[in-house]
């Protein structure tokens, strides 16, 4: 995304090399920002803990306070604060483990304006998406007091702000991904985020319904329209009249409905089983499916100008194991969740459990572990956690010894779980090849260090692991 030139970020610049200082406040106020310098670390927190900064851009090594623990302090004061630290070449250990500590990015000497300019713009990218997100999530609050997401993941972000930008126009949206990704509250948060979040959102799960039924129940029937049909019904469509129709698992639709939901997508109205009566509605669709369409339209099993009129707007959620460093959050909310439902005390757990949580592959996704979470806070375990993973592991290693292709799963998901598996491999080969070196395995992997730095993150891999 780009940064809005309308909008001013403020940063706190700190060294104590009044040349690097001056180049740093030049550069940047070039380019638009506030700048205040600092030339400690003592002085930058008194500033920070008195004023409000986007970014702080802070040297590793000074007299009296250092880079490190400025980042510490700023940290325990703001978690979600945004540190860049510039760091003497040949300290790259000690950068690495400032963004372990939580550090945005590092800045190895000598750099270069453009190098400088890089890295600020994508910190101030992220900050940006995280006030959009925050905003969004809190009007969503206001809205439903539903569940809402959690996540602070690039991943994550993204689909933060597709929903900002998506929700307030009323365009037919295709939310796309695997089971328990989430589907049904990005599709909630989109009407909620609409000018249509005062009507109805009414929720039709395709799969659920039989094939001779779900016509009936989408658009109603009249009186005596087939046996039992003893008075006229309305159907899911007039019930979300100015309001949402959510349309799950749209790849179960039999081809007959399909053709009829067609037409309500291009005229705007249909009549009742069993009428002619031609009835006006004015509704939004959502759609979610976990198949491949197009892949479901070769096969002759979806319509082509049915999934043309449906994709206007795409939205696909990545699976929890691409976004492992959500899960910590994760597990913060449903503990708190079930802890209050069950009216019992939270329960903190150990960061080996977290770490092995993180290395999981989650094939059910965010829906496998908020299951996993409820059933530990309910028997007030948490080593049932540790037992959970491990018989799902060796049951998954036992098929997969059986039959290395699955052909008992959908193409799409037996290809995801075998690059789930080539990841791991790939990035723990690389990784001792490197010896732990994180700008060889960069180099090595063609990969930017903090891409690499997140991928790591999120397998759950670190760097201490395969240093000499």
């Amino acid at each position: 995304m780009k940064i809005q030139k309308s909008e001013k970020f403020n940063i706190l610049t700190v060294d104590d090399e009044d040349s690097v200082l001056y180049t740093l406040n030049a550069v940047l106020k070039m380019d638009g920002y506030f700048i205040e310098g600092a030339k400690s670390g003592e002085e930058a927190y008194k500033l920070f803990k008195t004023n409000t900064y986007d970014l702080v851009i802070t040297d590793l090594t000074m007299q009296g306070m250092s880079g490190l623990e400025l980042l510490e302090l700023i940290l325990k004061d703001d978690p979600q604060a945004l540190v860049i630290i510039i760091t003497a070449y040949g300290s790259e250990s000690i950068a690495v483990e400032a963004m372990k500590k939580g550090a945005y990015d590092y800045l190895p000497k000598p750099f270069s304006n453009d190098d400088l300019r890089l890295t600020v713009k994508r910190a101030l990218e992220k900050k940006q998406l995280e006030r959009e997100n925050k905003a969004l999530r809190e009007k969503l609050g206001r809205g439903t007091g539903q569940k809402t997401m959690t996540g602070s993941s690039e991943k994550m972000l993204e689909i933060y702000d597709m929903i900002g930008k998506v929700a307030p126009n009323d365009v037919t949206v295709l939310i796309t991904g695997e089971s328990g990704t989430g589907k049904e509250l990005v599709a909630k948060a989109l009407h909620e985020g609409s000018s249509r979040k005062d009507m109805p959102f009414v929720k039709v799960n395709c799969a659920a319904l039989p094939e001779n039924l779900i016509e009936s129940e989408l658009f109603g029937y009249e009186k005596g329209a087939f046996t039992g049909a003893m008075a006229r019904k309305e159907g899911k469509f007039k019930v979300a009249d100015k309001g949402t129709i959510f349309l799950d698992e749209i790849a179960e639709m039999n081809m007959q409905t399909q053709t009829k939901l067609l037409r309500v997508l291009q005229e705007r109205e249909f009549e009742r089983v069993g009428g002619n009566t031609l009835i006006k509605v004015d509704t939004r669709v959502i759609a979610a499916t976990n198949r491949n369409l197009p892949e479901a339209i070769l096969a002759g099993e979806f319509r082509e100008d049915l999934y043309y009129r449906l994709n206007i707007i795409n939205i696909q959620l990545p699976p929890l194991r691409e976004r492992a460093a959500d899960i910590p959050a994760l597990v913060e909310t449903f503990v708190k969740r079930f802890s209050e439902k069950f009216e019992k005390k939270p329960m903190e757990f150990k960061k080996s459990t977290i770490e092995a949580l993180m290395r999981h592959d989650w094939p059910g996704n965010v829906r496998e572990l908020e299951n996993l979470i409820e059933k530990v806070v309910v028997l007030d375990d948490e080593e049932i956690c540790i037992k959970d993973l491990e018989h799902n592991r060796l049951h998954r290693n036992n098929v997969a010894e059986t039959n290395r292709y699955n052909i008992e799963m959908e193409y799409k998901d037996a290809k995801s779980e075998l690059l789930s598996d080539f990841d791991y491999e790939y990035f723990k080969n690389l990784m001792e090849k490197s010896d732990g070196n994180i700008s060889e395995a960069a180099r090595m992997a063609g990969m930017h260090r903090r891409n690499l730095y997140t991928k790591l993150k999120e397998l759950g891999l670190s760097r201490e692991d395969f240093s000499g």
